[in-house]
């Protein structure tokens, strides 16, 4: 479990139940509610590890029930112990059931759906289907208050019922409506949108929802597209999202595990009594309805990286029907061969094999899911906020870095001095009613922000916020300054500062290499980096590792760009040399830290990008020293030579794909004599 603050969604998750705020759309109001009340009540603990905590015990529970559908259905004690553990411990189930967010809740709801529509098949008699239909509904109604994606599972079971209550004579006005009043009752967790509008202050929540059309606004999710996972126009097709599915499952959960899953539609549809069969069928129902209607609107084309994370955690709820499906055609073969043998004591050996096949799963992927002491998130955000000065205003924007400042501001109660600003919320009238008046009441916001370079009421740019408030506050940004915003050019620049940025004015003509060399530094030593060869490119660990190190050298890279403009050749050189010793200093600095078994395994990682920016430095030191002082350029031939050797030989050997400068810079290291090079800066 994760000891403290996971990436993603969690920060902000965390920091909207600390203050019973509303969360991003659709604002998944029973999880906030129970986080609210973990936060609130349990004892012991910070927010993230409550609610990590949270997350991982309604993890067990949903192993669980996977345990008791798989048993119900086949009798098989085994088959259920064996489908909850191989599931349970595979790696996207295992990693998703350790941090605080809302994917353990969905998944319980999947399964305790699937357990209703088991309950429901064996109900005896009007007054049994009855009361399952109406417990179902319940039951229905409050997943859909946690993941709307459960209503893929809801929509074929609730015809099922509907045309079974049609057929027991149930579907008359008056017990329709007993089922419906249940389905609404469990949605009633919805109220708690506009009770947090209306009630609490929270300091940050999403939208003003004493509007009836911003409540539905966010229910719907509107601004993303309903059942859309990015705001983007693009689109995959069906074919494409379900092969990008049944890949990652047979990596997650084996090939094997289709092959159950055919062997258990097949027997359970055909060799099953009618009970069996009728619940088969709407388990293949579900399954098939969440691909048809999932994998046609999931807008993420070509997945990968982080995009991929974003795409697999969607496929958690499939796969429990899978794995379900998968046990019970396990558990219905284990029981045929246990009345063919006539040995009871079978029971037992396929229990062993069970266990015996989860704890090679739990070997295999423990590696990989552990996370018992991950503060890399908890590190990142403490290192840039204790680098701020007293009442900062740091501009963010996006999940990675936002999250974890509004985590550590509100969730622990650090550094509330600083005042965190969203630059999305900003774009959004209800941040200025809801947010503004209690977090930011002395900032001048005049009017609503819009990016761009035209700046008429009432709108405002970026500029026009630095000319109100640059002279109050210290304004710093986490993020790159958005490309629609080309309205501070001549005004002000955003300068290196740490892992973030310092806007400075241009008419203060403030030194650049001062700065530099003023400026604080990411300390490896406190706030270690993630390995890069345990963590995928689809994990927030790697996103986050790659932009401290590219943020790591990033000053001396700021430093080189300005002298590439420069006339003054004195000056120019001077900003190249400093920028090559800044560049010198991070490789050792990596370097020591590998000897201090702080920075493990793929160090290619960390010193590849030093090595060919330290190469081509060396030659642009070649190019500006080649007349006047031949011996130095000697010196900076020789140090290219050294550095761009290392950089291919590292490319020629490891895992990473060699970049479109490998073969480039593999000739020019060959060469004796530079001076028929055509630099480019």
């Amino acid at each position: 479990m994760y000891p403290g603050l996971p990436g993603g969604d969690s920060g902000e998750l965390m920091a909207t139940a600390k203050d019973f705020g509303v969360s991003h759309p659709p604002g998944y109001p029973l999880f906030t509610t129970m986080a609210a009340i973990m936060i609130h009540l349990f004892p012991i603990g910070t927010c993230a590890w409550k609610l990590n905590l949270m997350s991982s015990t309604i993890a067990g529970l949903t192993n669980m029930m996977m345990f008791i559908n798989v048993k119900r259905f086949s009798g098989s004690d085994a088959a259920g112990v064996l489908a909850a553990g191989w599931c349970g411990f595979s790696r996207v189930f295992w990693m998703w059931s350790i941090q605080g967010e809302v994917f353990s809740l969905s998944n319980l709801f999947i399964m305790v759906i699937m357990y209703a529509a088991w309950r429901f098949a064996n109900a005896e008699g009007r007054s049994g289907k009855f009361y399952e239909a109406k417990l179902g509904a319940l039951i229905c109604g409050l997943s859909l208050t946690n993941q709307h994606t459960s209503v893929l599972y809801i929509a074929p079971t609730a015809l099922w019922v509907l045309f079974t209550l049609y057929n027991y004579d149930l579907a008359d006005t008056y017990s329709l409506f007993q089922v419906g009043l249940r389905g609404l009752a469990g949605l009633s967790p919805y109220l708690q949108l506009p009770i947090s509008s209306i009630f609490f202050k929270a300091r940050v929540s999403w939208g003003d929802h004493r509007l009836f059309s911003d409540f539905k606004k966010h229910l719907l999710r509107e601004d993303f597209g309903t059942f859309r996972l990015v705001s983007s126009s693009e689109q995959s097709t069906l074919w494409d999202n379900f092969m990008v599915y049944f890949n990652d499952s047979k990596t997650e959960l084996t090939i094997a595990v289709w092959i159950l899953f055919v062997v258990g539609m097949l027997i359970g549809l055909t060799l099953g009594s009618k009970k069996q069969r009728e619940v088969m069928l709407i388990y293949m129902a579900m399954f098939g309805t969440y691909h048809l209607v999932f994998d046609s609107l999931a807008n993420i084309k070509n997945p990968s990286g982080i995009f991929h994370g974003v795409l697999e955690r969607f496929w958690l709820q499939p796969s429990l029907a899978l794995c379900c499906v998968a046990g019970c055609g396990v558990g219905m073969i284990f029981q045929f061969l246990k009345e063919k043998a006539n040995c009871p004591a079978l029971k037992y050996l396929f229990l062993s094999l069970a266990v015996i096949a989860i704890g090679y799963q739990i070997q295999h992927n423990y590696e990989d899911c552990h996370e018992n002491d991950n503060y890399f998130f908890w590190h990142f955000s403490r290192h840039i906020l204790d680098q701020l000065p007293k009442r900062s205003i740091l501009l963010t924007s996006g999940d990675f870095s936002t999250n974890t400042f509004r985590y550590h501001t509100i969730g622990e109660e650090y550094r509330t001095d600083v005042m965190v600003m969203d630059m999305q919320f900003m774009q959004a009238y209800w941040f200025y009613i809801m947010l503004m008046p209690i977090n930011f009441p002395d900032v001048s916001f005049p009017g609503l922000y819009k990016p761009g370079k035209e700046s008429k009421y009432p709108f405002y740019n970026l500029k026009k916020f630095l000319d109100e408030n640059f002279d109050k506050y210290p304004i710093y940004m986490c993020v790159e300054v958005p490309k629609a915003e080309d309205s501070i050019e001549g005004y002000y620049e955003a300068w290196p500062f740490g892992m973030c940025k310092v806007f400075v004015r241009v008419s203060d003509n403030r030194d650049p290499l001062e700065h530099v060399t003023s400026m604080p530094w990411i300390n490896l030593e406190k706030y270690p980096l993630p390995d890069l060869d345990r963590y995928e490119p689809q994990t927030w660990e790697y996103t986050m590792a790659m932009s401290m190190l590219e943020t790591y050298s990033k000053p001396a890279t700021w430093l080189w760009n300005r002298a590439n403009s420069m006339t003054d050749q004195a000056l120019k050189k001077k900003y190249y040399e400093t920028a090559m010793n800044m560049m010198v200093e991070n490789r050792k600095h990596v370097f020591d830290m590998v000897e201090k078994g702080l920075v493990t395994k793929n160090v290619v990682y960390y010193i590849s990008p030093l090595e060919k920016n330290l190469g081509h430095l060396s030659l642009i030191l070649y190019s500006v020293t080649k007349r006047e002082d031949p011996e130095m350029a000697a010196h900076w031939t020789a140090q290219c030579k050294k550095y761009w050797t290392n950089y291919v030989e590292w490319h020629r050997d490891t895992v990473i794909t060699k970049d479109s400068m490998w073969n480039t810079l593999n000739s020019i290291i060959k060469m004796d004599d530079f001076s028929s090079l055509q630099l480019v800066a």
